[in-house]
């Protein structure tokens, strides 16, 4: 019982720190933040990334973000990283006669998806409407595959989440499907121990999703003569690729720096939109730094 107890005052003030932390990051922030922890440390952290003004811009701007790992006990924790809010509720082993899972994770997710507004470069984009930050549920999971040597560090990890919009900014689903490849470098830099990441990812989206950031209809058309009237309205499916990339160097057992980046290529309808052929770019970069401490 004296278990049960802290672990529910952990799972409650580790909820509280994430939700004090996802609410003071940009309303702008980039929904997925290109760094994936690579192993279940508690830690604390803080970062700066240039991102896109908007889905599909060609102008970028800085923004902060914050990243927190809270371990529950029993393999459960909390994970947040800038706007997206992780919780693992697969557990580390579920009894004697029971192999440990510590290759998988499963849980629940939310996610805040950035606006778009007049706050943006993009003369035109300021004056179309103003789409809000769409608030996002859903699940995820994922298998860690152990590469040869016997480094825990050394993995590839496979993943996939989906979220629904808790508003009404869109129907249907977005999700995720992606890998990611970690590798300690034997040599490190500096004499401190050096991890590098690389991934590839595909995003899916529903045709309300898609028509909602992509699209263009209604009073936006006046800001669009090229279309001569007629509304764009786009379709769901596959909507990017994702690579992510990421060096961390351990500068001491308590503290280590991270640099990071994604190159994301809009496909499909979403590339297609006058918002992007016209007002931005196909091409999406993701790049930044953050610092972390372990405790």
């Amino acid at each position: 019982m004296t278990t049960l107890k802290k672990t529910l005052r952990l799972t409650r003030a580790a909820w509280a720190a994430g939700c004090a932390m996802l609410c003071s990051a940009g309303a702008m922030a980039q929904e997925v933040i290109p760094v994936e922890l690579p192993d279940e440390r508690n830690m604390i952290g803080a970062g700066a990334f240039a991102v896109p003004d908007f889905y599909g811009a060609e102008d970028y701007h800085a923004e902060g973000a914050g990243f927190l790992h809270v371990n529950l006990g029993n393999g459960l924790w909390l994970e947040l990283l800038g706007q997206e809010l992780r919780l693992n509720v697969v557990p580390g082993y579920v009894g004697q006669n029971f192999q440990q899972l510590s290759t998988v994770r499963a849980g629940f997710i939310y996610r805040g998806r950035p606006s778009r507004d007049n706050d943006v470069d993009d003369e035109v984009v300021q004056r179309m409407q103003r789409i809000p930050i769409a608030s996002e549920l859903g699940v995820f999971a994922s298998y860690s595959l152990p590469m040869p040597g016997g480094n825990p560090m050394h993995k590839i990890v496979f993943s996939g989440d989906a979220a629904w919009a808790t508003n009404t900014v869109y129907s249907g689903a977005a999700g995720n499907v992606r890998a990611t490849y970690f590798y300690p470098f034997p040599q490190g830099l500096g004499g401190k121990p050096l991890l590098g990441s690389a991934g590839f990812g595909l995003f899916f989206t529903s045709d309300h999703f898609t028509e909602r950031y992509f699209g263009i209809q209604g009073a936006d058309l006046a800001l669009y003569p090229e279309l001569g009237g007629v509304p764009f309205r786009p379709e769901g499916g596959l909507t990017s690729i994702r690579i992510p990339v990421s060096l961390t160097s351990q500068l001491d057992p308590h503290w280590s720096v991270t640099v990071a980046g994604r190159y994301e290529r809009l496909l499909n309808d979403a590339a297609d939109s006058p918002l992007v052929r016209t007002r931005g770019n196909e091409n999406q970069w993701t790049v930044g730094a953050a610092i972390n401490y372990y405790f």
